[in-house]
Formats: structure tokens, sequence, C-alpha cells
């Protein structure tokens, strides 16, 4: 009898500890999951010397898709983005790239963000994309941003690239 209640009381204890346990925040769980849709524009181009517009011949925009896990602490959230890339030239468009930018989003106060994201592209070129943001609107259910990405592209035999673009969207 002594064992058994032995037995049950150390159950109990471990159970209550496994609990109080859990009840304690992590701070890298998932808090929410935010959505987005917005309009890429790239700017202007720097490779091998050249600075090439992307007004020259032609132009290209893409449209970033994506959702942001944000962490309970609200500090930073892991982001996964998708850019299918339609360019535009002598009359026709065409899909040119899909890019793949999985990263880390971080919360700077004020409504500012800074993205780290690495970036794949479909082209054969990779590389990185610092992003800067800002939220110019927030709704109830939407809320506005503004960002200025600048992807660095390498591989795929061809020169290390600089890019500068302007992106406008909604999260949701």
């Amino acid at each position: 009898m002594k064992k058994l209640l032995f037995i049950a009381v150390l159950f109990f204890a471990a159970a209550a500890h496994e609990t109080s346990a859990q009840d304690k925040p992590n701070p890298t769980e998932v808090a929410r999951v935010t959505g987005y849709f917005s309009y890429l524009m790239p700017l202007v181009k720097f490779q091998d010397g050249e600075s090439i517009s992307n007004f020259s011949d032609g132009f290209a925009m893409g449209f970033p898709a994506g959702f942001i896990l944000a962490t309970k602490s609200g500090r930073y959230g892991y982001i996964f983005e998708l850019v299918p890339i339609i360019a535009f030239s002598e009359g026709t468009s065409r899909m040119d790239n899909l890019v793949f930018n999985p990263g880390i989003q971080f919360h700077i106060p004020g409504g500012w963000n800074f993205n780290a994201l690495a970036s794949f592209e479909t082209s054969g070129r990779y590389g990185l994309t610092p992003v800067i943001s800002k939220t110019l609107r927030v709704g109830e259910y939407t809320s506005w941003f503004m960002t200025v990405p600048v992807p660095v592209r390498f591989g795929a035999n061809r020169p290390t690239s600089l890019e500068f673009a302007l992106q406008l969207g909604f999260a949701f």
C-alpha cells in the first residue's frame, strides 16, 4: 500500500510539474500567422559595372505573396515568400522567373521591419535580399505597407548583381 501511495504521489507531482512548465510562455512559439500580397516594381540593377533601368528594354514586375509566422515575443517572425516575375518586351509578356524567399523578419518600433531573406530563383541565381519595410496604415482586418528590397544575386555564370526595387502591398 505504501508503494502504491508513493507511486501515486510521484505521478501527480510529475504531472503538476509538467503542467506548470507548459504554462510558462516560450518566446519562440508561433503567436499568429499573417498573410500578405503585394506588387513589386524593380527600379534599377547594377551589374558588371553598368546600371540597367527596368524601363530600358521593356519592363518587369512581380507579385510577392507569402506569410509570416510571428513569435509570441513579437520581436521577430519567420517569413516565407514566393515572387513570380513577369517580363514585358516587344509587345509580349511572359513568366520570367519564380523566386523563393525564406527568412526572418525583425520588428522595429514605429511600424518598421527589417527582413533578412535568402533567395533562390528558378533562373539558377541565388543570393540575399535585405528588405526595409514600413507599415503605412493599419485597419481592422488589413494593413498596408511599403518596402524597399535590395536583392543581391550570384550564380548561373553571370556577374554578381545588386538591384533596388519598390514594393507596395497589404497584409491580412
